[in-house]
């Protein structure tokens, strides 16, 4: 038997001369399945003329007629199948060959068993694939609209970043557009109407970025463009979606208005390459913010990778006061209640402002609003703070070190690829190691950030659910999250202290925590009246001024660590 991995064999001839013939045009192939009908006919003429083979043989002419039909389709295989029986009838025998009674009853049905045979084998074919077409064409399209589908617009994306005659630096926008009153449309005109408004929204896109795009429905609500090989900048891109996004939807006569808010992510097609789920999770997350900022359009550059020193830079603002050590990372111990050592280091950003003192991530939030500056910051204070791990740890302290990791309340899956690196790299125990994540940034958590927080947890990290009791997340929704421990916000604490309903929610609240294995920790204890409370009730670790403040980390009291 042929080897078909070899390319010399005549197995791998026969597939790659079939391949080629299917790839030609039509007229190409009528042509050639003409002249392979005449080759075959001459073939049987050949046979029965010498009488070299029993008549059995002369059905075998059947097979290759249906394979012609299977794979090149029902025309060509009833022409084909008509033009052999043709050269098969008494006309093209010689006369003493011929017995003329058997001969004008048998060649009618020859011609036409030859004609129908590759006719209906072709025809059942073509059904076979158009069904298959239609199988795969609904598998890749959203139901109600039939528009690419989450699936089809990854496969678009990885399709793009993969092809070799783009430039390097090509780049490609995803555009998600929410539609936040499709449901109110929906209850007014039917879900028929409905989908035809957002299905004609989405073709008026297409329309205005271009034949390099594509658009389409990944849930009822959303929309997602893609754009490849864009030039448009910042501005123009946002001129053109405003007008067409202004416009109302004219359906049947009746003019319809969509509330839509449109978050751009722009990112180079080979930064897009295996990543497609990736980038339009950020693209739909950038969409979501800015839809709670009451934007109606937001601009994101926009790579899945952490940003290295290499990369843009921080804001002028903030790499100037980096560079002067303004801003610098602080540490605050946090009490272990049941030693009364310390045991964990919280790492603390903090901006030295010769005017108003010092500054917290929360007064100087604005300058790092945009998700790529709140990312590079982070990865600033991921790197400063391994660094000073690293140095700690050759001075043989015992390290127990917390990170805040979502400054702008979004948990991104570069920023915890950051950490697992850093971990591998300083040799940094997992196990010492604690990642605060906000309560806001759990309630939309993207399964690849999930995968993540699994993975690192799984390696000993402690996961600590921030802010927690700000109504954002409840302790049943926590316990189904890679969540180890909960950090209760000052204010539910401050509650607590002044109103007994407040003490009874907060001490059932650590009572289930604890029974269900989770650990709980207090911030913002800045009076004894909080730290009595919170020690009685049996909070597990307190953290704040009365206890000890932020300090450098040279000030750091290793005596009190345990």
């Amino acid at each position: 038997m042929d080897d078909t991995s070899n390319p010399y064999s005549f197995s791998t001839w026969c597939r790659e001369t079939l391949v080629e013939f299917t790839q030609l045009n039509a007229e190409k192939q009528v042509f050639g399945g003409f002249l392979i009908a005449v080759l075959l006919t001459a073939c049987v003429q050949l046979i029965e003329f010498t009488g070299g083979l029993p008549s059995v043989f002369e059905h075998l002419i059947y097979f290759p007629l249906i394979f012609a039909g299977l794979l090149l389709g029902p025309r060509i295989g009833a022409l084909g199948g008509f033009v052999t029986g043709l050269m098969l009838t008494p006309l093209f025998f010689p006369t003493e060959l011929i017995d003329q009674e058997s001969t004008l009853i048998d060649w009618p049905v020859r011609l036409l068993m030859l004609t129908l045979l590759p006719l209906i084998t072709g025809l059942i074919s073509r059904s076979v694939q158009q069904l298959h077409h239609l199988e795969s064409k609904a598998k890749k399209t959203f139901q109600g609209t039939a528009l690419p589908n989450h699936e089809a617009l990854l496969d678009q994306i990885n399709e793009w970043s993969k092809q070799n005659s783009a430039p390097t630096d090509a780049l490609m926008d995803i555009i998600n557009l929410r539609l936040s009153n499709i449901d109110k449309l929906r209850n007014q005109v039917g879900q028929q109407k409905a989908d035809r408004i957002v299905a004609e929204l989405a073709k008026q896109l297409k329309e205005a970025l271009g034949q390099s795009a594509e658009v389409g429905q990944t849930a009822t609500n959303e929309l997602v463009g893609l754009h490849a090989n864009t030039e448009h900048s910042r501005e123009e891109l946002q001129e053109k979606l405003q007008q067409i996004l202004s416009q109302p939807i004219v359906i049947d006569g009746s003019e319809f208005r969509l509330d839509t808010t449109a978050g751009v992510l722009r990112v180079k097609r080979e930064n897009a390459k295996d990543k497609a789920n990736m980038v339009i999770h950020d693209a739909q997350q950038h969409s979501y913010k800015a839809a709670e900022n009451n934007q109606t359009f937001s601009f994101l550059d926009h790579d899945n990778d952490l940003v290295e020193d290499h990369d843009e830079p921080l804001s002028k603002q903030l790499l100037s006061a980096i560079d002067s050590e303004n801003i610098k990372l602080y540490y605050q111990p946090r009490l272990n209640t049941n030693s009364g050592y310390f045991s964990v280091i919280e790492a603390i950003v903090r901006w030295k402002d010769n005017q108003r003192g010092y500054l917290s991530p929360e007064d100087f939030k604005p300058l790092i609003e945009e998700a790529s500056l709140a990312k590079q910051f982070t990865g600033w204070m991921i790197k400063t703070a391994f660094n000073d791990v690293t140095e700690w740890m050759r001075n043989d302290f015992i390290v127990r070190l917390s990170l805040h990791i979502t400054l702008n309340d979004i948990l991104e899956p570069a920023i915890l690829n950051a950490v697992a690196k850093s971990l591998n790299k300083t040799k940094f125990p997992p196990s010492s190691l604690s990642l605060e994540v906000s309560e806001r940034s759990l309630v939309r958590i993207s399964e690849q950030s999930k995968i993540y927080l699994k993975k690192l947890r799984s390696m000993g990290v402690t996961i600590i659910a921030d802010q927690f009791g700000e109504g954002q997340l409840t302790l049943q929704s926590i316990f189904v999250l890679p969540v180890d421990a909960i950090k209760l916000s000052e204010n539910l604490v401050l509650k607590a202290t002044s109103n007994s309903d407040k003490k009874r929610t907060l001490i059932s609240m650590i009572k289930m925590a604890r029974s269900r294995g989770l650990k709980t920790i207090a911030t913002g204890v800045d009076n004894r009246a909080k730290l009595l409370l919170l020690k009685h009730i049996g909070c597990d670790e307190l953290q704040g001024s009365i206890l000890s403040k932020p300090t450098a980390k040279d000030d750091i009291p290793w005596a009190r660590i345990r």
